[in-house]
């Protein structure tokens, strides 16, 4: 920009830009934040690893609720020694009302990796039960190349990859990926952690009523920040 130049004609083109009151994008943002004021790495609440950058492994700002409703696997725990991450699919992303697109995705399922599949005796296309301390889902299971294991600070950790659509309403109805998550908030705009936690996986349809409930008892929690 020319000298003297004012407002946004002072900010040039490759500038980052955001809502600040200098129209530009801070790395220190000495005021508005929670945690800061520089950005940096944090597990997510729920992680098999450590933080490779220093002793704290989670945000600890993050907001946490001591609910018996809403307890959390412990932290490293061998009961749940995988990943579970969600994603969007562009057949049903805004459209699981359509039934030309939901014939696309007809049912929920899970992707795997031929390793996690051997390890865990999944069936490519029959059914599998992921589980943590919240509740446990069924899904199909999806086996492809495409899921590598996670190889961090020398240690391989496989994870199962999970569509956020379905429900029980709908063309196309099924468990619920999100059900899997724990209320664990972001402190500067409260959003869950619904993206990236532990779980185990087995193989078989989940149970129903209350063995379904017998099941996820008998796996460990934590309540509050305990995890």
């Amino acid at each position: 920009p020319p000298n003297g130049a004012r407002a946004e004609d002072a900010i040039a083109g490759d500038h980052p830009f955001i809502l600040q009151s200098d129209g530009r994008g801070w790395l220190f943002a000495a005021a508005g934040l929670m945690d800061g004021p520089m950005p940096t790495h944090y597990e997510p609440h729920e992680s098999p690893f450590c933080n490779p950058l220093y002793s704290q492994r989670s945000n600890p700002t993050r907001q946490l609720f001591a609910r018996r409703e809403n307890p959390y696997n412990p932290a490293e725990s061998d009961a749940y020694p995988y990943v579970v991450w969600t994603y969007r699919l562009t057949e049903h992303h805004t459209a699981g009302t359509l039934p030309y697109l939901a014939e696309l995705q007809p049912e929920f399922f899970c992707e795997v990796s031929p390793e996690l599949a051997d390890e865990r005796e999944l069936e490519h296309g029959g059914w599998a039960t992921i589980v943590t301390a919240r509740t446990a889902i069924e899904a199909r299971v999806l086996v492809t190349e495409r899921m590598k294991p996670l190889v961090v600070d020398g240690r391989k950790v496989h994870h199962v990859g999970v569509p956020y659509h379905w429900g029980t309403r709908g063309l196309t109805t099924g468990d619920s990926g999100n059900d899997l998550f724990p209320v664990a908030l972001d402190p500067n705009v409260h959003i869950q952690e619904v993206k990236a936690a532990t779980c185990d996986i087995r193989p078989g349809r989940r149970p129903r009523g209350k063995a379904l409930t017998e099941l996820v008892a008998s796996y460990p929690r934590t309540v509050g920040d305990e995890a």
